[in-house]
């Protein structure tokens, strides 16, 4: 009976190491994203800095809700996937990735006042200019975020945290060779600044 009993334990610490150390990199690799974004742009100026760091905390809160979203719909799926319920499982992950698209929209309708955001946070008006076109392009392409993250959960709710951990370091690759490319113009690509920094991001 003990023996039983440690093998199962040494079973049950093998599935959570196994389990949880692609989620603790992905949310690593998601942080990621801001800090690439700022190590590039600081090149160009202390202003252009500033503006992402002032643009970060928006970017967390879009982060927060479509992880909190995606966390509790993978508890359900994983549930219902073990009860091998699978018409529960189907309507789960259908009100996952309506729930997801309605995070999208609502951040996207946000997008539009963007200027209204960063005028929050800072009186200088080329900060305030500079975070806003940052904020708008990252809130009105947000749909990487929410539907990617909806997905990466389908996955870790059959225990496949390994391929989650792949799609995100992906797109943090992604964003950090697009970064330079399209930040400072290289390989024939126009110089677009702050700008092409969100759009590496949402690409990513």
């Amino acid at each position: 009976m003990n023996s039983a009993n440690k093998m199962g334990t040494m079973n049950m610490t093998k599935l959570l190491i196994n389990m949880s150390w692609p989620l603790m990199i992905s949310l690593l690799v998601q942080s990621l994203y801001n800090i690439v974004d700022s190590i590039f742009v600081a090149r160009l100026s202390e202003t252009a800095l500033t503006a992402t760091s002032l643009a970060f905390p928006v970017q967390i809160m879009m982060i927060a809700v479509s992880v909190g979203t995606s966390v509790g719909i993978n508890a359900l799926l994983a549930k219902s996937v073990g009860a091998k319920d699978y018409k529960i499982t189907a309507n789960i992950a259908v009100t996952g990735i309506i729930l997801a698209l309605m995070g999208m929209f609502v951040f996207m309708i946000l997008s539009f006042w963007s200027d209204s955001f960063s005028a929050l946070f800072t009186d200088d008006e080329v900060i305030a200019d500079y975070c806003s076109k940052y904020l708008f392009i990252c809130m009105l392409f947000c749909g990487g975020t929410f539907i990617g993250t909806m997905f990466q959960r389908f996955l870790t709710a059959v225990g496949n945290t390994f391929d989650s951990l792949v799609t995100l370091v992906a797109g943090a690759l992604t964003n950090i060779v697009l970064d330079p490319i399209l930040i400072f113009g290289l390989l024939g690509f126009p110089a677009m600044e702050i700008g092409c920094a969100a759009i590496a991001t949402v690409i990513g």
